[in-house]
C-alpha cells in the first residue's frame, strides 16, 4: 500500500494552529508522544479521512437498505 504525501501546514490548512495544538496535546496526554506540527496534521488527516469514509458507507448502506422491499408481508 503507498501513502500519499501530505503537504505541510498552511495557511488556509483544513486544521486550524489551535486544533493542531489540541491535537498534539492529546497524543501527548493519551500516548505519550510528543508529535510536530507535521506529524500531527499528517495524523488528523487520516484520523479525519477515515471517519468520513466510514461516515460515507454507513450512509450509503443505509439508502441501499431503505431501497430494499420490506419482508413485512412474506410472513
Amino acid at each position: 500500500m503507498t501513502v500519499k504525501r501530505i503537504e505541510p501546514i498552511k495557511d488556509n490548512s483544513i486544521f486550524t494552529k489551535e486544533e493542531i495544538e489540541e491535537f498534539k496535546a492529546l497524543a501527548l496526554k493519551e500516548y505519550g508522544v510528543k508529535l510536530t506540527d507535521e506529524q500531527a496534521f499528517e495524523q488528523g488527516y487520516v484520523l479525519v479521512s477515515l471517519v468520513e469514509t466510514v461516515i460515507k458507507k454507513t450512509i450509503e448502506k443505509r439508502r441501499l437498505l431503505s431501497r430494499l422491499p420490506s419482508n413485512k408481508n412474506s410472513l
